[in-house]
Formats: structure tokens, sequence, C-alpha cells
């Protein structure tokens, strides 16, 4: 019941909420309304809307479920904000910069983002770039601000369904932290990832997994 509690608050927030008032016109504000099933025991909703007169922007909330015992999970809510600062769109080039900002309710985790991604065909492939730069706090108690970059490069190939990825991050005062995934999709539904985590060190770590996707 603690769970339901939680779930019903924070819609019922969201719906409340003077920026997302449903009584606006939907062509002004539209809604975001989007259900998700992860597993027969994970669940997730996000709800939020574009804001008044600036539908580059949009505010909302997430909100999780887990069992077979929910409540072990704690608050499962998490409010964000998302503003487009640029998006451009051509037949083979796609650009968009998005700033960002999210409170995770349950550990107070905040943080501030600058997300940019640039999309280019190639012939046969497909290129993806994604630049991010993040200032976060691990708790609402905690004074201490990190900042941490990341950068990635994807090269996928529409008729093998082929992918390859490869990502370097650092947080303040740590040392940079880097991978390399191959995936192979072999249907819609199921795809094969192969990863090695900061290869040429002596921390190196392999991982073969599988993943299986079923929408409902």
């Amino acid at each position: 019941m603690k769970i339901r509690t939680h779930l019903a608050a924070a819609i019922l927030a969201c719906l409340m909420w003077p920026s997302l008032s449903l009584t606006a016109d939907a062509g002004d504000r539209p809604l975001i309304w989007e259900f998700s099933k992860q597993s027969d025991t994970s669940y997730s909703a996000r709800v939020g809307s574009s804001l008044p007169h600036v539908p580059e922007a949009s505010v909302g909330a997430d909100v999780r479920m887990r069992g077979p015992d929910p409540a072990v999970f704690g608050d499962p809510v998490s409010l964000w904000a998302d503003l487009r600062l640029a998006e451009q769109s051509k037949p083979r080039v796609k650009r968009a910069t998005h700033l960002k900002a999210r409170i995770d309710g349950r550990s107070g985790k905040r943080s501030v983002s600058l997300d940019n991604s640039v999309t280019r065909r190639l012939h046969t492939l497909d290129t993806e770039l994604r630049q991010n730069v993040s200032v976060f706090k691990e708790a609402a108690s905690n004074r201490n601000t990190r900042l941490r970059a990341s950068q990635s490069v994807k090269l996928s190939s529409p008729a093998t369904r082929t992918a390859v990825t490869a990502r370097a991050s650092r947080t303040d005062g740590e040392s940079w932290q880097t991978s390399i995934a191959l995936e192979q999709e072999l249907r819609k539904s199921i795809r094969l990832v192969a990863s090695v985590e900061n290869p040429g060190t002596r921390n190196r770590a392999g991982r073969v997994s599988a993943r299986y996707r079923y929408s409902w």
C-alpha cells in the first residue's frame, strides 16, 4: 500500500502542478504520459508537460515501482526538467543540445547537465557522438559539488544490425574510465552485448550479456 500511496501522490502532484494544469490547451502544453514495463515486477511511469509559451522546455516526474516488496525500494519519485537549447535536423545530419536538471527523491541526489549529440549517416554506417558535462551533489545534505565529463562514439550498421561503442568519462578527483562494447541484434527483441571495461589496464574486466525487450 505504501508504494501505491507514493505513486498516487506523484501523479496527482504532477497533474495539479500549475505548469502541468490540464485546463491548458493541448496544443500549447502537450502532455507527457509514458508508462513502461521492464520486467514482471518492475514498472516505470513518466508524467509531465511542456511549459506554457516555452515549447522547448518541459518538466515532470518519474515514478518507479519494483517488487515483490515495493516498500523496500524506498521513495521512487524523481523530478526532472529539460530545456532544448538547440536542434537541427537534415537528411544526413542531426544535432541537439539539451540542458537537464534532476532531483532524485530517494537519495536526494541533484544534478544539472549539458548534453550535446550529433548523428550523421555515412554510406552504410550511422555515427553518433555524445558529449555530456554534469554538475551534481550525491545528496541534498552534501555541500560538495562534483563535476563529471563523458564522451561516447557509436558506429552502427543497419544492414548487419551491429554496433560498436567507445566511451570515456571522468569525475573530478578520479581517473578516466573507458569502455568498448559490441552489440549484435538477433531479433527485434533480443540483443547480445560484449564489453570490456578499462581496456589496456590491469583493472580491465570483460562481460557478455543478453538483453530481451518485450512491449505490451
